[in-house]
């Protein structure tokens, strides 16, 4: 490996293209280079080759000379690089996208060139010929495969060495090498018409293939999904090969569509296809590019420029753009779309002369013939598997809003477990989330039920959920999103608890220690400066880490910006969360810096920053790959694994049992303590006591015979007579309120002897407790109001009969 400087910004100078908005042929923009030559002729450079990226929608031509020109398609921006010399391949790095792998054609090496300054940031030798062919492993995008005709070499960009090195031997040269669109294989095309298949992990030969209907091979293409391949030739036969099975699928005779023999072939991705990618681009050997559809056995599309034959041509990953380049050295560069709608119209004017119809029975067949949105997303579903989908996603940098909700369905793989959901919901709202309005501010009456069924349904599966504080914050986002279907609701959040949050609850109730040491580690690894600064300030990862994953990102981002992210979260491993957070803190170092108090950092974490949304997710992706096994979160972490499919969903049990059943038992005599004050606590067992014995002795009552009827008669006398003692001993003038104070106690003498006997023993002073037991007395007897009516006559009869006495005993 060569380092190198060259290059300068200060050089590169911009200029403005213009892009057709609606052309007639499809062609969006042509380039062609032509200089003047010192005797004032004009001169044209012929391009020979060219590359896309499609995150940032980027290309880049290289002609005979070796200038690299840029195309910016998104600010509409093109500039030239510095010339490296002439070469023979290029591809955009994809795990750095604003860099170029670029063969050059006379050292036989490999630059690696930035595309905004045209800086060679390094180089790899090694290859004894021009290299033709560079690839990219899509599941390790550090290992480089770059090819010559006479040896293929594969690199460890981490180390920047060689792994594998593949020689030829005369007659045997590689036609074309490329890796499968999952990165498991690696596939080589050879002139003696023999195809190598090789696993990548163990570079073992697998699979090989001689076509004994087609010689003279030329290409091979795989779909997105990686489970066909197409082998072409200058024979007109086309052979369709299943991965799966390792078989011919079908052969196609081409000479029915006027193809004598093909020099090129690809397929074009097209969104929501599935990855079976029923388009194939052919490239015939009388230079003419067509379009079959595979489905129909039809050529849809052909491309014939009036002013050159084609020469070769360069599908972007997405199939969002294409080019052909002419034989002339022009470049016509095609938008998919625009071709796809100029091949729908030709159909449909060809079936329109060969099945003459009125307009109205056209649409009404249309219509009739049409699925429904529920078939068709549902067909969707199935057909999408996620290599399918992480390839879209590294491309358009997100997922359609329209079916985002289908696509993370069909991501997370939840079963839809309708009988065991409804269980959870039957055991209706938890205790935990009863008064969850009071901690959140939420206007929508839909989204406040929504979010307490499926707090309440997390309660209900795992007691664990009952008790984390944070976790209404961490699945409200969820909630905004998906509440449309709270069942997909369900299963999403909980299938992120079992495998984004892995780790999270082991010292439950206690902050995850193991999650934060991850994090921290890696802000070691890759930004030491900046831990320096936290740990200078005495902020510990429990603000600049765990504040982000409590809230999963809902109040450091926008709502775009969250959608965003979690499609990328959920499209990868569930360690990239992880390194979302370290991301994120990476790239606001700057305005972390220049915080100088733990305060204002705390503040930061709890409010919505601006920042770039590609530079953040691409260095969540360079530590994703970068970062050492030995601290990588993967090494911690198990793999995936879905909700499973039946009655009822499996135990969560990443959490200790035992703290968190003592936790709940804590706070359920917390609660009932808060309903009832001490004092309330003694009154009631004071009551509870007395009504006891009320009770026994009204039972003993009832048993009791005659004789007893006189006893209680003769204690009724001696009452009467006991309160005419205390009438006599007080003079004349006392007052109506005592007369009335003392005929009470001796209606409730009479009517609860046990109670007057019981609050006498507590002291002549203990007047709130009688009054509090007079009162609890009476609620707990309903007719005790109808006994003191008849009472109150008798004793006030036999009150006035003992004053009488005695006034005539006086």
């Amino acid at each position: 490996m060569e380092s190198d400087n060259q290059g300068n910004d200060d050089n590169v100078e911009k200029f403005d293209i213009k892009l057709k908005s609606k052309p007639r042929d499809g062609v969006i923009l042509q380039l062609h280079h032509t200089i003047r030559g010192s005797n004032g002729e004009s001169r044209r450079i012929r391009f020979s080759i060219g590359a896309f990226e499609d995150t940032h929608e980027k290309l880049a031509c290289a002609d005979n000379v070796g200038n690299i020109f840029v195309l910016d398609f998104a600010d509409l921006k093109f500039w030239k690089l510095n010339s490296q010399g002439p070469c023979t391949a290029m591809l955009f790095v994809p795990h750095k996208l604003d860099t170029l792998a670029v063969a050059n054609t006379k050292t036989f090496a490999i630059n690696f060139v930035d595309s905004d300054t045209g800086a060679v940031n390094f180089s790899l030798t090694g290859h004894t010929a021009p290299v033709k062919h560079i690839a990219f492993s899509i599941n390790k995008v550090n290992n480089l495969l770059t090819a010559s005709p006479v040896e293929a070499i594969l690199w460890e960009l981490r180390n920047y060495t060689k792994y594998f090195t593949l020689n030829t031997y005369s007659g045997a040269q590689i036609q074309q090498i490329l890796f499968t669109p999952g990165g498991d294989y690696l596939v080589a095309c050879f002139q003696n018409d023999t195809i190598q298949i090789w696993r990548h992990e163990t570079m073992k030969s697998v699979k090989q293939i001689i076509p004994s209907e087609l010689k003279h091979l030329k290409s091979v293409a795989f779909t997105m999904n990686g489970r066909a391949m197409a082998i072409a030739g200058l024979a007109p036969i086309l052979i369709l090969f299943s991965m799966d099975t390792w078989k011919a699928i079908k052969s196609l005779d081409l000479l029915k569509y006027k193809i004598s023999g093909v020099q090129q072939i690809a397929f074009i991705p097209q969104m929501f296809d599935g990855g079976a990618n029923k388009i194939l681009a052919i490239l015939s050997s009388n230079c003419i590019l067509y379009f079959l559809d595979l489905e129909s056995l039809k050529i849809v599309y052909s491309i014939n420029p009036e002013s050159s034959a084609i020469r070769k041509f360069v599908i972007s990953p997405t199939g969002k753009y294409f080019l052909c380049i002419l034989q002339l050295g022009e470049v016509n560069i095609y938008k998919t779309s625009h071709v796809m709608d100029l091949a729908q119209s030709s159909v449909e004017e060809l079936l329109t002369k060969e099945l003459p119809c009125s307009s109205v029975t056209h649409k009404y067949e249309t219509k009739k013939d049409s699925p429904t949105r529920v078939q068709l997303e549902e067909k969707m579903r199935i057909c999408m598997d996620s290599a399918r989908l992480r390839r879209i996603l590294m491309q358009y940098g997100e997922y359609p809003d329209k079916f985002r909700s289908i696509i993370w369905r069909s991501l997370l793989a939840t079963p839809r477990n309708k009988k065991a959901y409804s269980a959870l919901v039957e055991k209706g709202i938890h205790p935990a989330y009863k008064d969850i309005e009071k901690q959140f501010t939420i206007h929508s009456s839909i989204t406040l039920k929504n979010l307490k069924r499926l707090l309440s349904c997390l309660a209900h599966w795992c007691p664990l959920f009952g008790v984390m504080k944070f976790l209404p914050g961490f699945v409200f986002p969820f909630v905004k999103v998906l509440q449309k279907d709270p069942l997909l609701l369900f299963e999403c959040v909980a299938t992120v608890l079992i495998n984004n949050c892995q780790l999270w609850f082991e010292y439950a109730p206690f902050p995850p220690i193991s999650i934060l040491a991850m994090i921290e580690n890696i802000l070691a690894e890759h930004d030491q400066q900046l831990l320096d600064h936290f740990c200078d300030l005495g902020v510990t990862s429990q603000t600049y880490a765990l504040k982000i994953l409590e809230t999963a990102f809902s109040e450091v981002l926008t709502c775009s910006e969250w959608l965003i992210l979690w499609d990328h979260i959920l499209s990868n491993e569930p360690a990239f969360i992880l390194m979302a957070v370290a991301s994120y803190n990476i790239v606001q170092k700057n305005a972390l810096r220049r915080l100088t108090s733990h305060d204002q950092l705390e503040k930061f974490f709890h409010m919505q920053n601006p920042i770039d949304k590609k530079s953040f997710l691409k260095k969540a992706y360079i530590l994703l790959n970068e970062t050492p096994d030995e601290i990588h979160p993967r090494t911690f972490f198990s793999n995936f694994s879905s909700l499973e499919k039946g009655s009822s969903y499996q135990q969560f049990t990443g959490y200790p049992k035992a703290t968190i059943c003592l936790k709940l038992a804590k706070k359920q005599r917390r609660k009932t303590q808060e309903k009832c004050t001490l004092k309330e606590l003694t009154t009631k067992s004071q009551q509870q006591e007395i009504n006891r014995r009320c009770k026994e002795k009204h039972d003993s009552e009832d048993e009791q015979d005659s004789s007893d009827n006189e006893l209680e008669y003769n204690h009724f006398i001696d009452n009467v007579k006991g309160y005419k003692n205390k009438l006599s001993n007080n003079n004349k003038k006392i007052g109506d309120n005592r007369c009335n104070a003392i005929k009470d106690d001796l209606i409730e003498s009479i009517m609860h002897p046990i109670t007057t006997h019981f609050l006498r023993n507590k002291g002549k002073d203990s007047k709130y407790s009688k009054k509090d037991h007079r009162s609890s007395h009476c609620k707990s007897h309903k007719t005790s109001s109808e006994k003191r009516n008849i009472l109150e006559k008798e004793v006030e009869r036999l009150i006035d009969s003992c004053s009488i006495s005695d006034e005539s005993n006086d």
